[in-house]
């Protein structure tokens, strides 16, 4: 009997306050069900919070990513915005709140999503153009990709111009309006007269087989222009000639010269020497002077056993291998890459200093976890670091490729993984000393 009489008193009080609750407040507006703004969900969402929402959307900076370049801007600065009046039809008025009941449709208008995105045609198309532009000078220069060890070489007429196809129409625009990071990958084409083509590629094919010289351990070898040209397969694509550098070929070269140079203690890794000709060969193609013997990483152990000093590193560039000694102990062996372009000198160092952040001498590169340990030809410092990077005017980054790691890539330092750079840098002690061997 307590029990029903207290249920008696409660239920009509509760009832009462959820009557008064919601007849004191004013009818919400919120957005009908399955009501999506790109991709933003807006069913149930009060009409202020979900214009919040496009709104901090359509102000949040995006990344457009070209080739390994990027650019941050808005998309409201892109001229995208949101048609008010078009979500307010897809919104409903409701009576009560908590839950929403005795709801009317604000329009009895179909609803279609993709109107709710507007564009300044003008405004859009203006700032893709003037990007654009900005890429021109790739279209005069030689292509390279890292990631398939390609590059192509356009003629003097090529011209180059920007895919807009995610701009083209209000679907694909309504794909971007998130409220999560936006990076948009847009691609370059270019046109090329095909004639052409063929002469800059045979032009250029030319000059960067000049015989190259590689380091089999001890032993310089002189790859010749003819076994050279052979590495590189050309393909016609889209009306473009890209040219790769083979794995095969290289590798094939190798196999023939491996029972004249390979011994006990010589024995190359051959998926990093591989790589270390094909990068030598694409640095070619972009002008870098590749002066110096390409040095094949080999197997190998520490020269030393642990016992010159306490604490000491030593530096094997034939293995691109940097070993850490404790107490008479091997503790850690990292994977490097010592100088390219040019040559990371042998002989007994010590660590100078450290730095958080230092800057290339040449092509601006930013190179954090320095700990120079000597000066090549007198007057450029070099040492350790991480894979260097360049940054943009908004502080987006672009990195040297970690495929670099393992084969010589520097132009004199020497490179590490960004994890590794921190951890050498943070247990390394000014004076300590680094022997660097052949």
């Amino acid at each position: 009997m307590k029990i029903k009489l207290i249920l008696l008193i409660i239920i009509p009080v509760i009832f009462s306050y959820w009557l008064l609750y919601n007849l004191s407040n004013k009818p919400i507006t919120v957005f009908r069900n399955n009501t999506k703004a790109g991709n933003i969900d807006l069913s149930g969402k009060t009409l202020n919070s979900g214009l919040e929402l496009l709104n901090t959307s359509i102000n949040t900076p995006i990344y457009l990513n070209i080739e390994s370049q990027s650019r941050v801007i808005t998309l409201n600065d892109l001229g995208i915005s949101y048609d008010e009046n078009e979500l307010i039809k897809a919104t409903k008025t409701c009576r009560f709140r908590k839950p929403l009941i005795f709801c009317r449709n604000t329009s009895n208008e179909p609803i279609n999503n993709d109107e709710f995105i507007m564009v300044d045609d003008t405004r859009l198309s203006q700032y893709l153009d003037e990007l654009e532009k900005e890429f021109e000078f790739i279209s005069k220069n030689s292509i390279i990709s890292f990631y398939d060890y390609s590059f192509i070489a356009p003629s003097i007429n090529a011209t180059i111009s920007l895919n807009k196809d995610v701009f083209t129409n209000k679907k694909s625009l309504s794909q971007i309006i998130d409220t999560k990071d936006i990076k948009i990958k847009l691609n370059l084409e270019t046109k090329d007269d095909l004639n052409k083509q063929k002469t800059a590629t045979t032009n250029l094919i030319e000059k960067i087989t000049n015989p190259l010289l590689i380091k089999y351990g001890r032993n310089p070898v002189y790859i010749p222009k003819n076994t050279l040209k052979t590495f590189i397969n050309s393909t016609e694509e889209n009306n473009l000639i890209k040219n790769y550098i083979s794995e095969d070929k290289v590798k094939e070269f190798l196999n023939s010269i491996k029972d004249k140079y390979e011994k006990d203690d010589v024995k190359i890794l051959e998926k990093e020497s591989v790589r270390a000709i094909q990068m030598a060969l694409l640095f070619r193609t972009t002008d870098y002077k590749v002066n110096n013997a390409v040095i094949l990483p080999i197997e190998g152990k520490p020269r030393t056993n642990g016992e010159l000093h306490d604490v000491y590193l030593e530096l094997i560039k034939s293995q691109q291998r940097l070993y850490r000694f404790e107490n008479g102990k091997l503790v850690k062996t990292y994977i490097v890459s010592t100088g390219l372009t040019w040559e990371t000198p042998p002989g007994e160092y010590k660590i100078l200093g450290k730095q958080k952040m230092t800057i290339s001498y040449f092509g601006n590169w930013y190179m954090p976890n320095y700990l120079p340990i000597g000066y090549i030809n007198g007057q450029y410092r070099f040492g350790f670091h991480a894979i260097p990077y360049h940054m943009d005017g908004f502080g987006n980054i672009y990195s040297r490729d970690e495929n670099t790691m393992g084969s010589p890539a520097t132009g004199g330092c020497i490179q590490l993984t960004y994890d590794d750079s921190l951890e050498l840098f943070e247990w390394a002690i000014i004076g300590i000393p680094v022997y660097i061997y052949e």
